[in-house]
C-alpha cells in the first residue's frame, strides 16, 4: 500500500509540475514581443540577420556592434523559418525550443525504456527531466539556442545507446554548431568505448573531423571572426561571485536528486547505462565554468538531463528488489517535492499574466529585461509602436525594445564595454558612428545627466552622445535624444 502511495505522489506531482510547463510556454508564445530573460534579444536578432541574408560573425569594427556569442545551427534554423513563416518576433524561436525540449525527453524515455524494457520508467525519466527541478521550466522554451542543443545531444545519446553510432556523431557535430560548450556527450561516449579500440577509432573520428571541418570552415569564411565571436569575446573573466550564486542556487533545487543520482552509481551497470554515468559526472564537472561573468543556470541544464537519466535508471533497478524498492519512489517524491516553491511562484506568475489578458490594461504595457534587479522593466507598449515608424537607426541601452520594434541591435553595451576593459576591442567605432549622428534617435532607460554608472555606457560614450545629440523628452520608461543640428 504504501509503495503504490508513494508512487502516486511522485506521478502526482510530476503531472501537476508538467501542467505548469505547459501553461508557461503558452504564455510565452503568446507575449512575442516581450523579451523574458536577457540575452532572448541577440538569438532574434542574429536570425533576423540570417533571414535577410547577412552573414553572422561580422568585424567589430563598424555598427551594427553585436556579439554572435553561439555556434551557427539555431540562428540559420530560426533565420530560414522567418524567411518562410514570416517574422513574429519571438514566437517561432520560443516555439523552436519548446518542440526541441519535447524532443529531447522523449529521447531519454525511448533510452530508458531500451535499457529498462520498461516504459514506465522510460516515461518518469522524460518527466524528471521537465519537473525535476525549475531549470529546464525556464529554459525549455525560449529564445535559446539551450534546448536545441540538450534535444541534439539526448537524440545522440540516445542513437549511440542504440550502437547508432554513426548517427549519433552526426547529433553530437550538430549540438556542438549549436552551442558550442556541448562536447561532454561526445566525450563521455568515446569513454565508454574504450574496451572496444576498433569502434573508438571509428566514433572519434567522425565526431572531432566534423567539428574540425565545420570550425575551419567557418574561421575561413569569416575571416577569422568566427573564432573572435566564438570564443575570443565568449572567454570572460573569472568570477567567484558568480560561481558562489549560482552554485548555491544549483544546490537548491538539485542537492537530492544529484546526491541520489551520484548513489545509484554503486549500483550494478550495464554496457548501455554506462554511457549515461559518464555523462552525468562530465556534466558535474562542467558546473566548474560557471565560476565567469555572464554565466546562468543554462549550464546545467545538462547535468538536469544526465541526473534524470540515472535517477529513473535506478529506480528500476531498486524496483526489482523487495527490500530496496521503496528507496526510489521515497528519493524521487523528495526531489520532487523541494521544488514547489519555485512552481507555487511560478503559478502565482502564470495567474497574473491570465489576469492580463482577460483584463487587458489600457495603456498596454511590455515586458522588458530590466538593468537593476530581477523585476521586469514595463514599457508603454506606444513607444515600441513609435520606434518602430522612425526611418533611421536606434541606438538604445536595452537591446529588447530595439528587436520588439523591429530594429537592429546597434550596440550590445554589455560583452563590448567588457572587452573594451580586457583589452580586446577599441570604442573607437561606436563613438565614430556618434559622432557621425548616424543614429536617428537614442532611446536609455536613464538620462545622460545623472550618474554614469546608470547609464550603463562608458564616459567616452556618454560625453560623445551629449555632444552630438540633445534631450527631447521623457516618454514612457525611456529618456529619448534626437542628433543635434549641424551647425
Amino acid at each position: 500500500m504504501v509503495f503504490f502511495a508513494l508512487w502516486g505522489l511522485v506521478v502526482g506531482l510530476e503531472v501537476m509540475y508538467l501542467a505548469l510547463f505547459a501553461l508557461t510556454a503558452a504564455a510565452r508564445l503568446a507575449r512575442p514581443l516581450e523579451e523574458l530573460t536577457y540575452g532572448e534579444s541577440w538569438l532574434l536578432d542574429g536570425a533576423r540577420q540570417i533571414a535577410r541574408g547577412d552573414g553572422l560573425y561580422a568585424s567589430p569594427d563598424h555598427v551594427p556592434l553585436m556579439q554572435i556569442a553561439y555556434t551557427p545551427v539555431y540562428y540559420a534554423l530560426i533565420g530560414l523559418l522567418i524567411r518562410v513563416f514570416g517574422d513574429s518576433a519571438y514566437t517561432l524561436g520560443r516555439a523552436v525550443s519548446l518542440a526541441a525540449t519535447l524532443v529531447g525527453a522523449a529521447a531519454l524515455a525511448w533510452s530508458t525504456r531500451r535499457i529498462t524494457s520498461s516504459w514506465p520508467f522510460g516515461l518518469l525519466a522524460a518527466g524528471l527531466l521537465l519537473t525535476q527541478n525549475v531549470t529546464v521550466l525556464l529554459w525549455g522554451s525560449l529564445e535559446r539556442v539551450d534546448a536545441l542543443a540538450l534535444a541534439l545531444t539526448l537524440v545522440g545519446l540516445a542513437l549511440f545507446t542504440d550502437e547508432r553510432r554513426l548517427a549519433a556523431a552526426l547529433m553530437f557535430v550538430l549540438a556542438f554548431f549549436t552551442k558550442q560548450t556541448y562536447v561532454v556527450a561526445p566525450i563521455a561516449c568515446g569513454i565508454s568505448l574504450w574496451p572496444c579500440r576498433r569502434e573508438l577509432v571509428r566514433f572519434v573520428p567522425l565526431v572531432l573531423g566534423g567539428v574540425g571541418v565545420g570550425v575551419a570552415v567557418a574561421v575561413w569564411r569569416t575571416d577569422g571572426w568566427f573564432w573572435w565571436h566564438i570564443v575570443t569575446s565568449n572567454a570572460n573573466q573569472p568570477d567567484l561571485d558568480t560561481f558562489a550564486i549560482l552554485i548555491g542556487s544549483f544546490l537548491q533545487f538539485n542537492g537530492l536528486p544529484v546526491l541520489a543520482a551520484l548513489a545509484s552509481l554503486l549500483l550494478p551497470c550495464g554496457l548501455r547505462e554506462r554511457v549515461w554515468r559518464l555523462y552525468f559526472v562530465g556534466s558535474l564537472l562542467e558546473l566548474l565554468t560557471v565560476a565567469k561573468l555572464g554565466a546562468s543556470s543554462n549550464y546545467w541544464l545538462e547535468a538536469s538531463a544526465a541526473t534524470a537519466a540515472l535517477l529513473a535508471l535506478g529506480a528500476h533497478r531498486l524496483s526489482r528488489e523487495h527490500v530496496t524498492r521503496l528507496v526510489g519512489p521515497v528519493v524521487l517524491a523528495g526531489a520532487l517535492l523541494i521544488a514547489v516553491p519555485a512552481y507555487q511562484a511560478t503559478a502565482t506568475e502564470l495567474s497574473g499574466i491570465a489576469l492580463e489578458v482577460l483584463r487587458p490594461a489600457t495603456p498596454r504595457y511590455l515586458s522588458l529585461v530590466a538593468d537593476v534587479g530581477s523585476d521586469p522593466y514595463r514599457v508603454d507598449a506606444r513607444l515600441v509602436e513609435e520606434i518602430a515608424r522612425e526611418p533611421g537607426a536606434l541606438l538604445t541601452d536595452n537591446s529588447g525594445l530595439a528587436v520588439a520594434a523591429g530594429k537592429r541591435i546597434e550596440y550590445e553595451f554589455q560583452i563590448f564595454q567588457l572587452l573594451r576593459v580586457e583589452g580586446l576591442w577599441s570604442e573607437t567605432p561606436i563613438l565614430d558612428a556618434i559622432a557621425q549622428r548616424r543614429f536617428s534617435l537614442v532611446a536609455l532607460m536613464h538620462p545622460l545627466d545623472g550618474p554614469v554608472e546608470t547609464t550603463r555606457w562608458s564616459p567616452a560614450i556618454q560625453s560623445a552622445v551629449q555632444s552630438n545629440y540633445d534631450f527631447v523628452g521623457a516618454e514612457y520608461g525611456f529618456w529619448l535624444y534626437r542628433p543635434r543640428t549641424r551647425e
